[in-house]
């Protein structure tokens, strides 16, 4: 089966895209599947075109795990207005329909929204080379875009949910990460016949990390503090405002540790200046091996989500991953996420905006050693029963699927 798959986003970037279509990607390439990749040049999420990445070759290539990766020219840049993401989202729309015409016809494309033009490409390349589209859905577009308020203009937002509806109804199939994204795309798609949950997970390497301990001094941490790290995206949908405050509650004892880069991050620092030297300590972006470790060198996670309707039905891949290091979890959200959380009793859960009950939930953590032993080991068999690579057989399914009925018709 040849497979031509779009996402914007892509390894070597550090994003949620990145972590679910890579392994996905890999494992059919594994399984003998002709694989292509049409992604962007490495920037996300600084807006910067990573080292070793030309800015004046439009498609670098590169073969990796046995597929194919083509890196589109995209005009990066460090603002995150909307002028800048739309210029972004439409040359890589752009660029990846010419590069779909362009190559020899795939048997069924898989193209990953967000941002929604990734999947009206793979809509407009499914038919100029006339085969089934899958459209995989981590979070709808424009609602997403809408409420983390990246969308404001009201003719923009009314195209964009008819682009939505088209696309829905265009799609062979259509794969989300949740019920509850299920529910409301089959509401919209006229029902979830053809919608399939296909969750995401940790993996076995972030397993692995959780069965030996780190030493902290080689990572430079610091051995007499309660570490309390967040490892993720640094943008609006976090949040970590909250978390900032919740340190400036606490005292010297204590360090919030956040790993990773984004929108926000110059912002955190300015609002972390006026607190002691030693209590909020930033990583900035590291690769997942080295953020694993990290996490797993702490004394407890932090999985901050943010106050909207979007994140109350999304469960985020860093929740998987820091439950699969065994450490205890503090989540700071609501919705999908802290319901299956709490079932497992794998996180303590803090509500949106809330310091004074986070900053209560991490002292608890360090003066209730059995509580946070009891939390750990929940953490782990939750993210043991939620491997990412479990998922990836169905999403096989669903491409053959898909590609099978072309070929009945």
């Amino acid at each position: 089966m040849r497979v031509l798959l779009l996402s914007q986003y892509f390894a070597p970037e550090v994003t949620a895209a990145s972590f679910r279509l890579e392994p996905l990607a890999r494992f059919l390439a594994a399984a003998g599947h002709d694989v292509d990749v049409v992604c962007e040049v490495p920037n996300h999420p600084d807006g910067i075109v990573a080292p070793g990445w030309s800015r004046a070759r439009p498609v670098q290539t590169r073969r990796v795990d046995g597929y194919r990766v083509r890196h589109l020219w995209v005009p990066a840049s460090p603002a995150k207005g909307f002028a800048a993401r739309a210029a972004s989202y439409g040359s890589y729309a752009a660029g990846a329909v010419l590069a779909g015409a362009a190559r020899r016809r795939p048997d069924v494309i898989l193209a990953s929204s967000p941002p929604m033009p990734v999947a009206a490409a793979g809509m407009a390349v499914a038919r100029l080379r006339r085969v089934p589209w899958v459209m995989d859905v981590r979070d709808p577009w424009p609602e997403a875009a809408v409420g983390l308020g990246e969308l404001t203009n009201p003719r923009v937002i009314a195209a964009l949910e008819k682009l939505e509806l088209r696309l829905y109804a265009d799609a062979a199939a259509i794969v989300t990460v949740t019920e509850p994204f299920r529910r409301d795309i089959g509401a919209k798609a006229g029902g979830t016949g053809k919608v399939t949950v296909i969750a995401n997970g940790t993996t076995d390497e972030w397993l692995a990390v959780g069965l030996a301990e780190v030493p902290r001094a080689e990572l430079e941490m610091p051995a007499d503090r309660f570490v309390v790290t967040y490892a993720g995206n640094v943008g609006l949908a976090q949040g970590l405002e909250t978390a900032i405050e919740a340190a400036a509650e606490l005292d010297d004892g204590f360090q919030l540790q956040i790993v990773g880069s984004g929108p926000r991050l110059a912002a955190l620092r300015e609002q972390a200046a006026s607190l002691p030297p030693g209590r909020v300590a930033f990583r900035g972006l590291v690769e997942p091996p080295v953020a694993a470790r990290l996490l797993r060198a702490s004394d407890a996670s932090l999985v901050s989500l943010g106050a909207n309707r979007e994140r109350a039905r999304s469960v985020p891949v860093k929740l998987y991953d820091s439950c699969a290091v065994a450490r205890p979890v503090v989540l700071v959200g609501a919705g999908e996420a802290r319901r299956q959380a709490e079932e497992a009793g794998a996180a303590l859960s803090v509500d949106s905006g809330d310091a004074a009950g986070l900053a209560a939930a991490i002292r608890g953590l360090r003066d209730d050693a059995e509580t946070a032993t009891r939390i750990a080991a929940a953490a782990r068999r939750f993210a043991e029963a939620n491997r990412r690579e479990d998922g990836l057989a169905r999403f096989e399914a669903v491409l053959r699927e898909a590609a099978g009925k072309a070929h009945r018709g």
